[in-house]
């Protein structure tokens, strides 16, 4: 990505060597847009020209003038603005994320915003205190604004997004990773082996299939390794928490939580809330690999 030249050129000699620096067409036309909305505005003249603008207002709206009508033009040649600028949301916590991601209706969707989101994160060391700080790039945050201006968003929304954006939360990087992790191995089963493996609601409530056995047949096709799948259902019960929905892989949403007493040995799941602390189904570490062994030898059995 390019690293955008001044926002706010004085003079179109300026303006036209700041252009030569950006490398695509959308990098030039997401920055000329930028600068028209700067020029259109009061504040942003005194900005550009301070005192000179008082002083010799008229020579400053004949330059600011010129710049414009170049601006509209050049836009225009480069194929003009796009419908909208930004392709997906702007979260920067874990909360946002869970909202939002229930409009993807699309898993590849999903994962194609998710590898989105971590494509535009940069790192910067704060000076004063060697912080590691999270932020989303330029082009991001010149997006963002010429995207809220287009929608004619809320000044105060605006700021608090532009605000989030530049500082994202701790670990929510980390938890994007793992999502890719996990909708990465979703997405090596065909949508014909995913729907093979999903079960009716009268095969659940019957105990023929158990949503821990339909998630093991699923994370065996992928090629997963047996520890590795249950270190994944165990973290689905930690990202849940007993109080969010989780999609687990091979059986849909269920509520899940790690057992108070014994976090690594014993995942509970419910299909609604938990109301209490007795509420819900166990799956000991021993019950899953019972069912890893049992599903791999009726494996075994159909193949004979």
């Amino acid at each position: 990505m390019t690293k955008i030249p001044k926002v706010s050129p004085s003079t179109l000699p300026e303006l036209k060597t700041n252009i030569q620096t950006l490398r695509t067409k959308l990098e030039q036309i997401e920055y000329l847009s930028v600068v028209l909305l700067d020029l259109q505005d009061e504040d942003g003249r005194w900005v550009t020209y301070g005192e000179e603008y008082a002083k010799n207002k008229a020579n400053c709206e004949e330059l600011i003038q010129e710049m414009t009508v170049f601006a509209k033009n050049k836009i225009k040649n480069l194929g003009g603005r796009p419908i909208k600028w930004i392709e997906y949301p702007i979260v920067s916590s874990i909360g946002q994320y869970n909202e939002v991601k229930e409009s993807f209706k699309d898993d590849d969707k999903l994962l194609e915003w998710v590898k989105w989101l971590l494509s535009n994160i940069e790192h910067h060391v704060r000076k004063s205190s060697s912080y590691l700080e999270r932020t989303f790039n330029d082009r991001v945050l010149r997006q963002l604004f010429l995207d809220s201006t287009d929608k004619g968003e809320e000044y105060g929304k605006f700021v608090m997004r532009w605000g989030d954006a530049q500082n994202l939360d701790d670990g929510f990087e980390d938890y994007l990773v793992r999502q890719l992790e996990i909708l990465s191995l979703g997405m090596s089963i065909t949508k014909k082996e995913n729907h093979e493996l999903s079960s009716s609601v009268e095969e659940v409530s019957s105990g023929s299939y158990k949503p821990h056995t339909l998630f093991i047949a699923h994370e065996k096709q992928s090629g997963e390794k047996r520890g590795n799948a249950w270190n994944k259902l165990k973290l689905l019960a930690s990202e849940s928490k007993g109080e969010n929905q989780v999609e687990l892989s091979g059986y849909g949403k269920l509520y899940l939580k790690r057992d108070r007493e014994k976090p690594e040995a014993v995942v509970i799941y419910n299909h609604s809330k938990f109301e209490s602390p007795s509420d819900g189904k166990l799956v000991t570490k021993g019950a899953f690999d019972q069912a890893w062994t049992a599903e791999k030898s009726s494996k075994k059995k159909e193949n004979l």
